[in-house]
């Protein structure tokens, strides 16, 4: 739900967390139009976007052998403003029907007006390169499926 973007500026690494849209190959970010790192990414310099889901935590009798199930995914790309206001009413729909299904304009919630539209930052990344990974499973200590080993191991779904 949460997509952690970072750049450079002035040689010093920043990130900072983001709600998202994802459309065929591009990120979409919006925000107030004084958004620093909205700001930052309009030159269409190099960005990382990172997206990860925690699935489950692993309890193990081994300190060593917790862990946990996730899925995550770190794209790399260069932003630029979005600038039609169509294209830019479009991506605001898409990001409000994930975050919020089920909820539509005008019935439960006055639709972006052109003026709304032009006084936010929207920003597509387009995903040059990506790459996932992801963990699934129990506990791979081998004491963890010894029933007289002492402790307990199991699985929370978060």
């Amino acid at each position: 739900m949460v997509a952690h973007v970072s750049c450079v500026e002035d040689g010093e690494p920043r990130v900072i967390p983001f709600l998202y849209h994802y459309e065929a190959g591009h990120i979409y970010l919006h925000g107030s139009a004084g958004n620093a790192t909205l700001r930052l990414l309009r030159d269409g310099r190099s960005v990382a976007v990172s997206v990860a889901t925690l699935v489950d935590l692993i309890a193990s009798k081994s300190a060593s052998g917790h862990t946990a199930n996730y899925r995550s995914v770190v794209a790399y790309g260069h932003g630029r403003p979005l600038a039609d206001l169509d294209a830019r009413r479009r991506v605001l729909e898409a990001m409000t029907t994930r975050y919020f299904p089920g909820r539509t304009a005008p019935a439960d919630y006055a639709p972006a007006s052109d003026r709304d539209l032009s006084a936010i930052e929207l920003i597509d990344i387009e995903i040059d390169e990506a790459s996932a990974k992801l963990r699934e499973g129990g506990s791979l200590h081998p004491e963890d499926d010894d029933p007289i080993h002492p402790g307990s191991a199991f699985i929370r779904p978060v």
